[in-house]
């Protein structure tokens, strides 16, 4: 199975959010057993979907049923499953993610890829408490990059003292451009847990 055959879906029910993988025959059983749409509505509904390959903005969205709404797509890429898995399209922090409604063969897509969906670290993006955490471990890191960057580019640094804010950027940050770490620090890549599974990945492709 490809990364792109996999359909990300988010059911939202009386506020809370349920997230799942599914293939595209899962996806059409689930949406016949769970909605109350007719024929020609769940119909129109696959064809949104269908549109949702190739870019990465648009969701398909639905009304099954009183008090529930059904977001989908299929997967762009690797970078969007990863967000998606840590709940980066969710509005509520107690989100979960459902393995027992996700389709095997995206798990076992998960696995092969090295990508975790362990629920300590889910936990982490879910509890309110842990999310005060990572925001104020996110507005360190901010800082710190901020400070290295700010010696980099001051012309009355001498050129170690700006040579060596370079390099401690990239030791700590991957990067010396603000861009890319503000790309990075928003989808979690520098929160903890991360940088041990990505490292652990490098390593099983080496």
């Amino acid at each position: 199975m490809n990364i792109t055959d996999m359909i990300l879906v988010t059911e939202k029910h009386k506020g809370s959010e349920a997230n799942s993988l599914m293939d595209l025959l899962d996806f059409i059983d689930f949406a016949v057993k769970e909605s109350w749409l007719s024929l020609k509505e769940l119909a129109e509904d696959m064809e949104t979907l269908g549109r949702t390959c190739g870019g990465k903005e648009k969701w398909m969205e639905s009304c099954f049923a009183e008090n529930t709404t059904l977001f989908a797509r299929y997967c762009a890429d690797e970078k969007q499953l990863e967000t998606f898995l840590r709940g980066g399209y969710n509005t509520d922090k107690e989100w979960r993610f459902d393995r027992q409604r996700c389709s095997e063969e995206c798990l076992d897509c998960l696995k092969l890829l090295g990508i975790s969906t362990n629920d300590s670290l889910r936990q982490e993006y879910g509890a309110s408490g842990q999310m005060k955490e990572i925001d104020a471990c996110r507005s360190r890191l901010r800082d710190k990059f901020n400070l290295f960057y700010t010696l980099s580019q001051n012309a009355l640094a001498t050129d170690s003292i700006k040579s060596e804010a370079v390099k401690a950027m990239y030791e700590e940050f991957g990067t010396g451009r603000q861009e890319v770490f503000i790309n990075n620090l928003e989808n979690g890549k520098y929160d903890p847990g991360f940088t041990h599974e990505a490292k652990q990945r490098k390593e099983r492709a080496i």
